[in-house]
């Protein structure tokens, strides 16, 4: 085993080779602009590579493909997405319970639902670089299956298949959809989720890790979630974060749980813990009910803001109904919900980058008062709603320096008005290329 770090919760050499898919597809659409250019990055956040055949005049960036893509809103009944892998005897080694009948206390303490009438996480990709993602009717149809680096390490494993629980438990927090009978629900039910398969065991190896972030920005995720903390600046994983905030992307990272003396993994003591520590990454602590800081939340990691991190359901491996696990511990599942909160900022505000949109989330929490507190807990319905005189200065700034374009504002007509809806008819056809690609990746702790 390779120098180790762990996952954020209280708790492998891949050699994998690049696959590609091709499908031609023709379709016919009705379009505005607009619209071209939401679904254009609906695919490109969907890691797509889009070539559009061109026949003189504009060429138009249509992929109707996204339309298959988007997961409904809200599942009529509970159904596990077909490809997803599920529970297999050891894997894990124990299985998920019956969620509780009451809703979790986190759900209640943020009340991030309040603000699905406005956004849900629509157009997002969350990556969970994690242990793999197992299929739950909660996720819907929203779970790409991304880069399994371990892939082969476990005989009769299937790819993608999470043998610890935390990455679907990660996952679930972030994305998990309301369905009937289940009092558990995710921050983003719209948001989906890439899964990046870093680790099969409790520990991830820092070699690997970085090859997952860069796969993950890749593939186009517009967050990246960081469950995981190691001790050591490992230069490799250093310049993966970077390469990922020089993409617009959110890296956001669980601030590390303090460990005993005497750890297996050798990892003692106090943090600072990387990645969450690095400059630009959006660092997470962990409270429990009432919003007092976790006793295992790291106090030297620069933190940005803090989420519950004590006794959190989560969905878990399993055969549904009894897939969820109530009593999470660690900083992995704090991260976890600011990851769903970042998905429900960048929906609602597409125009802010990286940079703003966790400047956004920092000024909006509240009741940091002490070291690991930062800016104190995430306040999802003000991080969503709040209006934050910077931004407006920012943003009247862009417009003054903006130079009047008129194509901007045109329609693309290549037809004719349909009905009295006045609608622009755009019969084209379309040659799509859909080119996926998958790749691979020293080693750490997840941070759960």
């Amino acid at each position: 085993m390779e120098d180790v770090s762990t996952y954020g919760h209280v708790a492998m050499r891949p050699s994998v080779r690049l696959a590609t898919t091709q499908q031609l597809v023709t379709i016919t659409v009705v379009v505005s602009r607009a619209w071209v250019s939401a679904v254009h990055m609906d695919i490109k956040a969907r890691g797509a590579e889009v070539g559009v055949a061109r026949r003189g005049g504009l060429a138009l960036a249509v992929c109707a493909a996204a339309l298959l893509l988007t997961g409904p809103a809200v599942q009529a009944a509970p159904r596990a997405q077909a490809g997803l892998p599920g529970p297999r005897p050891g894997c894990p080694p124990q299985q998920g319970v019956v969620a509780p009948a009451a809703a979790p206390w986190a759900q209640q303490e943020l009340g991030f639902a309040s603000v699905w009438k406005r956004t849900r996480g629509g157009g997002v990709t969350v990556a969970v670089v994690d242990s793999g993602v197992d299929a739950n009717p909660q996720f819907g149809d929203r779970v790409i299956p991304g880069p399994d680096l371990v892939a082969g390490t476990k005989p009769g494993i299937p790819p993608g298949a999470d043998c610890v629980g935390h990455g679907t438990a990660v996952a679930s927090i972030i994305a998990a959809a309301p369905v009937p009978g289940v009092s558990f629900m995710g921050v983003a039910p719209a948001a989906r989720i890439l899964s990046v398969k870093i680790s099969g065991t409790d520990t991830f190896p820092t070699s690997v890790t970085p090859q997952g972030i860069m796969d993950a920005v890749q593939f186009g995720a517009d967050v990246i979630n960081l469950s995981l903390a190691t001790p050591d600046d490992v230069q490799g994983l250093r310049n993966a974060v970077e390469y990922a905030l020089r993409h617009n992307v959110v890296v956001v990272a669980a601030a590390g749980n303090d460990i005993e003396q005497g750890s297996a993994d050798g990892n003692e003591g106090t943090g600072p813990f990387y990645p969450a520590a690095y400059p630009g990454v959006l660092a997470v602590g962990a409270i429990g009910p009432g919003g007092v800081l976790a006793g295992f939340s790291d106090r030297y990691t620069p933190v940005g803001v803090t989420a519950p991190g004590v006794n959190v359901t989560s969905a878990y491996p399993g055969t549904f109904p009894a897939a969820y696990d109530a009593v999470q511990n660690g900083t992995s599942f704090a991260a976890a919900f600011v990851s769903g909160v970042v998905a429900l900022v960048r929906s609602a505000h597409p125009g802010l980058n990286a940079a703003q949109v966790v400047a956004r989330i920092e000024a909006t929490a509240h009741g940091g008062t002490s070291p690991g507190t930062g800016h104190g807990m995430v306040d999802p319905v003000r991080a969503v709603t709040a209006v934050l005189p910077a931004e407006q200065a920012s943003a009247a700034g862009r417009q003054a320096g903006a130079a009047p374009s008129g194509l901007s504002t045109r329609t693309v007509a290549l037809a004719a008005i349909a009905g009295a809806f006045g609608l622009v008819v755009v019969v084209l056809a379309a040659v799509l290329v859909i080119r996926r690609r998958q790749g691979t990746g020293p080693s750490g702790r997840h941070a759960g």
